[in-house]
């Protein structure tokens, strides 16, 4: 019983170095590079509360600027628990195989035997869809009906390129969906995400998350 549970869960894509090329080995981790906290913790300068951006029913998002010089989001997950585990693995695992423009970038991760569990992703400027609709952002004279009209034109090419990948998001929502300096969408938290499997015709599933 203990194998088997051990078998299925989200540690055993880290049992050995030699069976999976992507065992996390200090720099690298599913394909993307994985950042010390100290790193992080000085990105955000301790994660001070007003360079926060938003947060959710997993964690909170902070601004950053790495040593590099790129600015960065980093997503805090709130608890270092075994189903947090699950979801920060299946990110990383989604977001590394995906490329398109309406989907947000991720750079790299925390170790899994970090403090906390950390996400690093492009900073996208220009908040969110639901800052613009209901927020403290909200203009209905600079979020025009032909500006709202592209952004949904692209969240749902976002989503056709997701279910192409054989991928349900299940938490699509404005807070879900970012805007650039332009007010291009950025699909964004893939936590919830649904890679489906390659040998079945058919597959239940649900929305998941907060209401929104």
């Amino acid at each position: 019983i203990i194998w088997c549970r051990y078998k299925n869960s989200p540690f055993s894509y880290f049992s050995s170095k030699g069976k999976s090329p992507h065992v996390e080995d200090g720099s690298i981790f599913f394909g993307v590079s994985v950042f010390s906290y100290t790193e992080l913790e000085d990105a955000t300068q301790n994660f001070d509360p007003s360079l926060e951006l938003g947060n959710g029913g997993f964690g909170a998002v902070y601004y950053g600027k790495l040593q590099d010089g790129r600015e960065v989001a980093v997503k805090r997950l709130y608890e270092h628990s075994y189903k947090r585990v699950q979801q920060f693995v299946n990110e990383i695992r989604i977001l590394t195989r995906l490329r398109h423009p309406n989907l947000v970038v991720l750079y790299g991760c925390t170790s899994r035997q970090s403090h906390e569990l950390l996400l690093v992703y492009e900073y996208i400027s220009n908040g969110t869809v639901a800052d613009h609709l209901h927020g403290k952002q909200a203009n209905s004279s600079l979020l025009t009906w032909p500006l709202r009209m592209n952004i949904a034109i692209e969240t749902a090419r976002a989503l056709v390129y997701l279910h192409a990948s054989e991928i349900i998001h299940r938490d699509v929502k404005t807070c879900n969906i970012l805007l650039d300096q332009n007010f291009s969408a950025k699909v964004a938290d893939f936590g919830l995400s649904r890679l489906l499997p390659n040998d079945v015709t058919h597959v239940s599933t649900a929305p998941q998350g907060t209401p929104g």
